[in-house]
C-alpha cells in the first residue's frame, strides 16, 4: 500500500483514505472485502491518525468508498472519455481511484466541481508532478461531460448499464429474470437499507424497540424481532447495546431464511457453512440458548471471529468445527440443517457493490457445483433441510432445485406466505414444478436483499449422482 507516496507527515484527508481503501479493494489480495480492506489499510497506514477517532470521519470514508463502487462503471466511462483513448486500467492503481473519488464528488455528491478538482489534485501531488498535471487535466473535462449524449453512441445494454450502474453481465441477467422490472431492480441496488434484529437471549424485542428510538426512526417487518430502520442520528452499528449483543445488523431475508427452519428448543441443528455466524446465533436464539448447534466452516480465521461473536451474543449452545460442508459427516442425523453455501452474492450487491465488478463465469460454474454437493450432504446429515442463498440468479436456486425437486415441502411460515413471492416457474427450457413450494425476495418489491429459500425432506431422498449434471 502507499503506491510509492511520499507522506511527509502532509494532511490526510478522507476522500485519499477512501482512495486508498479503493486501491486495496481493487488490486489487494483475492476478492478482499470493503471491510477487510478499510481495516487493513487503517491498520498498515493510518493507525495513530486522530482523525479516525471521530466515528463520523469514519462513516464519511466508508460512503465515499461503497457510493463511488456503486457507480464505479458509469465514473470510468467519464473518466475514460477524458483521458484521449487511454484506458484507466493503465493509471497508477491509486491514482485511478483518486480520480474516482473526485468525479464521484462532482458528480453524485453535490460537491462543486472546483472544490472536488481541487481536492483531488492535492492528493494526486503526493504521487508527483506529473499525476496532479493529469488528474487536473481529466476533473476539468469531467465537469463538461454530456453524459446524456455520449449515452445515445451506446448499444442498448451498455446504455442500461451505464446508466444504471451495473455491468453488462447484471442487465442481461436481470432481464432475463423479470424482465422490464429490470430497471426497478438495479435502481433498488443503489438504496442503502439497515435492518436489525434483537438478540432474545440478551434482551426483549420492546427494551430495544425503546433503546433504537432514542437515536432512530424504525419500522416494524413481517417477523416480530426485525425493525427496518428508516432514519438514524446514529447509525445502530456504532450505538452501545450493539457492543453488547443485545441485537445485531442483519438484513430482513437473512432472518427469514433461518426463520423458516424454526429449530425449536432442545433441537440438534447442523449449520454446514456457518460463518461469520449471525444466521446461527438466530437459530440459538429460536432454541431459547437449549439444544445443540454444530456450526461447520472451511476457514479457521473465519471459524475464530465466530467464536467470539457467539460469546459477545451470549449464545451457549453452539459448537464450531473446521470442516468442508460438501463431506463433513456428523455422528448422528440432525433434526435440521441450515445450508447457505457460498454463491454468487447477486442479491446483496446493495451491501457488497464490489460484487458487482468481480464476476468470473468459470468460479460460478464451480461454486454451482459445490453447492449442489453441499445439497447432497444436507440431505445425508439431517431430517429437515433448509437452503438458502443470498443469489437472485436461477441456476444457483431453482436450477438447483431441480435435481432434488422429490424432496421439496411447501414452506409452510406465515409470515414468508403474506408476501406470496415463490420460485420462477420457468427459466429457458428448464420447468421448476415446485416453484410455489419455495420462496424468493427481491430488493425492488420486498425492500431487502436478493434471497431464495427452500425447505427439503430428507426422508424422500435418494443417492444422487451428480458427476455428469451439467
Amino acid at each position: 500500500m502507499g503506491r510509492g507516496r511520499n507522506f511527509c507527515n502532509q494532511f490526510v484527508s478522507t476522500q485519499e483514505i477512501a482512495a486508498e481503501i479503493l486501491t486495496e479493494v481493487d488490486v489487494g489480495e483475492e476478492l478482499i472485502s470493503v471491510k477487510e480492506a478499510t481495516k487493513k489499510v487503517i491498520n498498515s497506514l493510518y493507525k495513530d491518525l486522530p482523525m479516525l477517532k471521530d466515528v463520523k470521519v469514519r462513516g464519511s470514508i466508508h460512503a465515499y468508498v461503497i457510493e463511488s463502487l456503486k457507480r464505479r462503471n458509469t465514473i470510468d466511462f467519464v473518466i475514460e472519455l477524458c483521458l484521449k483513448g487511454k484506458s484507466i486500467d493503465e493509471l497508477n492503481p491509486f491514482l485511478r481511484n483518486v480520480l474516482r473519488i473526485g468525479v464521484y464528488e462532482m458528480l453524485y455528491h453535490n460537491v462543486h466541481p472546483a472544490l472536488a478538482t481541487d481536492s483531488t489534485v492535492r492528493i494526486a501531488k503526493k504521487l508527483g508532478y506529473g499525476a496532479a498535471s493529469l488528474v487536473n487535466a481529466v476533473m476539468r473535462k469531467a465537469e463538461s461531460v454530456d453524459i446524456q449524449k455520449e449515452l445515445k453512441k451506446l448499444n442498448p445494454i451498455k446504455k442500461m448499464a451505464i446508466e444504471l450502474h451495473h455491468p453488462e453481465w447484471y442487465v442481461k441477467m436481470a432481464l432475463r429474470l423479470v424482465g422490464k422490472d429490470a430497471v426497478e431492480l438495479m435502481q433498488s441496488n443503489l438504496k442503502d437499507v439497515t435492518y436489525v434484529r434483537v438478540n432474545e437471549i440478551k434482551a426483549s424485542v420492546e427494551s430495544v424497540r425503546r433503546y433504537l428510538e432514542k437515536h432512530c426512526e424504525l419500522s416494524e417487518t413481517i417477523l416480530p424481532y426485525v425493525f427496518k430502520v428508516e432514519e438514524w442520528d446514529k447509525h445502530p452499528s456504532i450505538l452501545e447495546w450493539h457492543e453488547e449483543g443485545k441485537y445485531v445488523v442483519q438484513d430482513l431475508a437473512s432472518a427469514i431464511a433461518a426463520h423458516v427452519l424454526s429449530p425449536e428448543p432442545g433441537d440438534f441443528v447442523l449449520d454446514l457453512a456457518a460463518a461469520p455466524g449471525i444466521k446461527t446465533s438466530q437459530l440459538a436464539m429460536l432454541m431459547e440458548n437449549r439444544g445443540r448447534i454444530v456450526a461447520v466452516d472451511n476457514s479457521r480465521s473465519r471459524l475464530e471471529r465466530m467464536i467470539a461473536k457467539m460469546r459477545q451474543l451470549g449464545v451457549e449452545v453452539v459448537e464450531c468445527r473446521l470442516g468442508d460442508g460438501a463431506s463433513f459427516k456428523v455422528e448422528e442425523k440432525a433434526d435440521k440443517v441450515l445450508l447457505d453455501p457460498p454463491c454468487s452474492t447477486t442479491g446483496a450487491v446493495r451491501k457488497y457493490p464490489c460484487i458487482k465488478w468481480r464476476f468470473n463465469m468459470e468460479k460460478f460454474k464451480s461454486t454451482i457445483s459445490l453447492q449442489r454437493k453441499m445439497v447432497e450432504n444436507a440431505l445425508r446429515a439431517g431430517n429437515s433441510v433448509l437452503y438458502s442463498t443470498c443469489s437472485i440468479t436461477f441456476e444457483e436456486n431453482e436450477g438447483n432445485m431441480v435435481l432434488f425437486e422429490d424432496c421439496i415441502e411447501k414452506i409452510r411460515c406465515r409470515e414468508v406466505n403474506r408476501w406470496r413471492s415463490y420460485g420462477i416457474k420457468k427459466f429457458g427450457r428448464i420447468r421448476f414444478k415446485k416453484w410455489r413450494s419455495v420462496a424468493r425476495f427481491w430488493p425492488h418489491i420486498h425492500d431487502c436483499c436478493g434471497f431464495f429459500v427452500a425447505l427439503l425432506n430428507s426422508e424422500n431422498s435418494k443417492n444422487y449422482d451428480l458427476k455428469n449434471v451439467k
